[in-house]
């Protein structure tokens, strides 16, 4: 591959946003030879990964906590980024999960039996449940997904199981929230198939297993193919070490921080952008664009050249969230805090919208003889909470510790992260504002947008469509840049 000059402003792919997305589409063109260029208005890469090791001891995820994969292909650019020995597992306990019911956090049961047996449901549920199978389907346009599953599984079950999951999920209100978007799977299952349940189950039936490796003994005999497990993990020191170390893959000439990009517009060649590095404008060609920015950030980027896409992005709505990390001496908290975490459903009037545990997740996540706890604040339904100043903040979020989890003593461990806007809501019309997106990327030959408003807002979830649009993008020589 041809060595980068440090001068040059004239590349194939211009990449703008270094999240996780944006580096991986990066990353894979950077594979397939492609000049391309990364450019980050923050002073580090991640996007919303924000990993921070703290001289206490204690490591806190400012945004997304662990990754869920079950594909080979992460394990292994994992292995060739050099990073698999920094991968940490989930302890097993992860798989226990907890809604809050009458102020205590109860089991979410994992199988049929177990609900049966849970108290999470009254008896009158547990059938309206079962009965999923024999409701008609509707055809509701863009329905919501609090009355597309009070009307499939019940309203009980809506609000002690989807409310909260929808809470910790996307900090939304499934009232608002459109389900067709968030859901697409379970949306798509009753269009299909007239239910949830006779969706899943041909799915299941019709699914293929992953391809075993062939044989290397001699055995002609194939192993059977098996699927492959999910597996929840994160890293030494958090996920931030994934995107960087992508980033160190690129290298420092291709991937620029503090530099915001100005100014973007379409030419006859390709595309123009003026891009601030070192506090010095820079004018930056390529045959192709990729838009890896939060939204509302792209909306005002591209409102030169397509008002209608910039409208589509600025009503893409996002909302205040506060992650409150706080620290305590074992002794000092007398739940178990065995398994994942906590979710609070809206009827139960709490002031936080979960309570996850680092410490019992993740090794090294606390010193010895303390515990490490993250409290997601404020949301959709509780944006003013998330403004409250880091006082107010801190008393809400103990008082809340103190009822839920039994936490009474001083923290001896606190840290306060803020987002203006977190995750992007796919309210109703979220279909039609991405169609219009695609009508851009057809109006705009060379323009892609990427990011977590468009491919779900899991870290796996943007990591699969950058890596694939870096892997399948129709490579283009910007002019002037040898082939």
């Amino acid at each position: 591959m041809q060595k980068l000059d440090s001068l040059a402003t004239n590349y194939d792919v211009l990449v703008i946003g270094a999240g996780i997305s944006g580096l991986a589409a990066a990353y894979a063109l950077h594979q397939r030879g492609a000049r391309v260029v990364v450019v980050e208005a923050r002073a580090e890469v991640g996007g919303s990964i924000r990993s921070e090791v703290t001289p206490a001891g204690f490591v806190v995820e400012n945004g997304p906590n662990t990754v869920v994969n079950r594909d080979p292909a992460i394990w292994q650019q994992l292995s060739t980024l050099g990073i698999e020995a920094e991968r940490l597992t989930a302890d097993r306990s992860s798989g226990k999960r907890y809604i809050v019911l009458n102020g205590k956090p109860t089991l979410i049961p994992t199988s049929p039996p177990a609900l049966i047996k849970s108290d999470l449901l009254s008896p009158i549920a547990k059938l309206r449940m079962l009965a999923e199978p024999l409701i008609p389907p509707a055809c509701t346009p863009d329905e919501s997904v609090a009355a597309f599953f009070t009307r499939r599984i019940g309203r009980e079950p809506m609000q002690h199981l989807i409310d909260p999951f929808v809470s910790g999920i996307y900090s939304g209100d499934p009232q608002a929230l459109s389900v067709q978007a968030t859901f697409p799977t379970l949306w798509e299952a009753e269009q299909q198939h007239g239910s949830i349940l006779r969706g899943m189950l041909a799915k299941a039936f019709t699914a293929k297993p992953t391809k075993a490796p062939p044989p290397t003994n001699g055995d002609p005999a194939q192993p059977k193919p098996k699927r492959e497990k999910s597996v929840m993990f994160s890293f030494r020191e958090g996920l931030a070490t994934w995107p960087r170390a992508l980033a160190q893959a690129l290298g420092s000439e291709q991937v620029w921080l503090n530099a915001p990009v100005q100014r973007l517009y379409p030419t006859a060649q390709g595309w123009e952008a003026t891009v601030l590095r070192d506090q010095q404008p820079v004018t930056v060609t390529a045959a192709q664009v990729v838009l890896a920015a939060p939204a509302h950030v792209l909306a005002e980027l591209i409102a030169v050249f397509d008002r209608e896409a910039s409208r589509a992005l600025a009503t893409m709505p996002s909302y205040p969230l506060s992650v409150v990390h706080l620290g305590y001496r074992r002794e000092d908290v007398s739940d178990p805090l065995d398994g994942f975490g906590a979710l609070c459903p809206a009827r139960e009037r709490r002031n936080v919208l979960g309570i996850l545990y680092p410490s019992s997740l993740f090794a090294g996540r606390a010193p010895a003889g303390t515990v490490l706890t993250t409290t997601f604040v404020g949301g959709a339904r509780m944006a003013h909470l998330a403004e409250y100043d880091d006082a107010a903040l801190v008393d809400v979020v103990r008082r809340e510790h103190a009822d839920l989890i039994g936490a009474h003593g001083e923290p001896i461990f606190v840290r306060i992260a803020r987002w203006e806007r977190a995750i992007p809501q796919y309210v109703a019309g979220h279909a039609t504002r991405l169609a219009v997106l695609q009508e851009s990327e057809a109006r705009y030959p060379g323009l892609y947008y990427l990011g977590n408003y468009r491919a779900g807002v899991s870290v796996e979830k943007c990591w699969h469509k950058g890596t694939a649009l870096g892997a399948q993008l129709p490579l283009t020589r910007a002019a002037g840049v040898p082939t």
